[in-house]
């Protein structure tokens, strides 16, 4: 009765083992690329995580910040003008909360990198590590 009991036990304890790994090298990943990105970027921190779930999102930069709102203005018969002065100003203030948009972002992702690597190394050590109490 014993060797049925710890064969019925031997997938499940396999698939634990296999899931706390896997969060364990995740972890280890995101760490190392986390740890890479404090201290090569120092004052611009990539806009994409440490882990991404999402390969084909695109991260708005800040060279799209000034191409986006930098378009020419053209009169009645197509010739490119001068912007007014209030069109510069609007301009120049939505370049302004674009940046704004792109720093915030990367400071979040600075962040959000490093819980993520403490998350995913603290589940898969804490998965291996009572694993012992719930496959008694």
């Amino acid at each position: 009765m014993e060797k049925t009991n710890q064969q019925n036990h031997s997938w499940i304890n396999k698939l634990i083992n296999f899931i706390g790994y896997f969060f364990l090298i995740l972890g280890i990943y995101a760490s190392i690329k986390t740890s890479f990105n404090y201290i090569y970027y120092k004052n611009k921190y990539p806009l994409s995580p440490a882990i991404s779930f999402n390969p084909f999102y695109y991260y708005q930069t800040e060279e799209d910040c000034q191409q986006q709102f930098n378009y020419p203005v053209y009169d009645e018969k197509g010739n490119p003008k001068e912007p007014a002065p209030a069109e510069k100003k609007i301009q120049e203030k939505n370049i302004k909360n674009c940046l704004e948009k792109v720093k915030k972002q990367r400071e979040e992702n600075k962040i959000n990198d490093l819980w993520t690597a403490i998350f995913l190394l603290t589940l898969g050590t804490g998965i291996h590590l009572t694993k012992r109490f719930y496959l008694r």
